[in-house]
């Protein structure tokens, strides 16, 4: 069973997930992860430990972090990674499951890269596995596509679809007090 707390520019932590959400997304996916830590939305952000797993017992092995944002019965999984070396372990979908766990009322969205846009096949079987991955843990497709920081994103949801206008709605309301903020 994991462990998750929150990270703070003080956890003890962080310099880990900052590590993994460096490695995990490319440059034009990311923001900076100061804007994460930023009291302005309202998210959480998790680190996720497993007792189990940790060399010493003492200190639980990091997994993984998670980035969401909830409004009303949405909640978007931002930025969710799992170390790689423990990819294909169940960790991400014990990651999820804790992120349902604590939003049993909400549709939970995550977005991936539309499969379609892949520059070569790497990069296609990445995507198509990120798919994949999704939808083995209850997730389904959605008709909402999306550009964001010249990238091409597809919805996908869990717990009720989300209509175009929810999911723009949604990030207007989340943005509405952040100056010069783009949303979807």
């Amino acid at each position: 069973m994991l462990q998750y707390f929150e990270v703070t520019k003080k956890s003890p932590w962080f310099p880990q997930v900052k590590a993994l959400y460096e490695s995990a997304f490319p440059e034009n996916e990311r923001i900076p992860i100061k804007q994460l830590l930023d009291n302005k939305i309202k998210r959480e952000f998790w680190a996720f430990f497993d007792k189990e797993e940790s060399e010493n017992a003492a200190v639980p092995r990091f997994c993984g972090f998670s980035n969401s944002i909830s409004h009303g019965d949405i909640t978007n999984i931002v930025y969710f990674a799992v170390e790689p070396e423990l990819r294909s372990r169940g960790y991400g979908s014990q990651i999820l499951q804790a992120i349902r766990e604590k939003h049993p009322n909400s549709r939970i969205i995550v977005d991936i890269e539309v499969e379609e846009d892949s520059k070569d096949a790497e990069e296609l079987e990445r995507r198509n596995r990120r798919r994949d991955f999704y939808l083995r843990n209850g997730f389904g497709s959605s008709p909402v596509d999306y550009v964001w920081q010249g990238e091409h994103y597809r919805l996908l949801t869990a717990g009720g679809t989300v209509t175009e206008k929810e999911f723009r709605d949604f990030w207007k309301e989340i943005l509405k007090n952040v100056p010069g903020a783009k949303y979807p």
